[in-house]
């Protein structure tokens, strides 16, 4: 539990993707239990419009099946999403589905070095894709 934390300037980011008029959706495979730890620890609850667990959605999100199924309980438009994540089978099957931009995170856990990722635009953490532009009157999830 003590080592449940945000990364380095996350939740200022987060803030800044709200204002900008995006929604902002999380979808984990961690366990609703261990979610929940992570909520009342950080305070992640209030960064999200919703947040999904891949056991709610029935498979984990390696497989293809999850983004379709995902779609049943929070419509997006994938050519429009932005998806970030660590794990590139995550990514290799969002793309896959069609999802619009996919983003690695080379570093999640800041006690360790950045891992090496060739096959997507990836960057250490969040805050290094900028300022989100705003969302001037645009349509569907992204």
């Amino acid at each position: 539990d003590e080592y449940i934390d945000f990364l380095p300037d996350i939740p200022e980011f987060l803030v800044a993707v709200r204002q900008a008029g995006r929604r902002l959706v999380l979808v984990t495979n961690a366990h609703r239990d261990t979610l929940a730890v992570k909520i009342r620890r950080t305070g992640l609850g209030s960064f999200f419009d919703a947040m999904f667990t891949s056991h709610e959605i029935g498979v984990p999100k390696e497989d293809p099946a999850f983004w379709k199924r995902l779609q049943q309980w929070e419509p997006f438009v994938a050519e429009r999403t932005v998806l970030v994540d660590d794990s590139l089978p995550v990514l290799r099957s969002a793309h896959a589905y069609g999802i619009g931009r996919i983003v690695a995170i080379r570093r999640p856990d800041s006690s360790r070095p950045p891992t090496r990722i060739d096959d997507f635009h990836a960057v250490d953490a969040l805050p290094d894709l900028g300022p989100p532009r705003r969302r001037d009157g645009d349509e569907g999830s992204g």
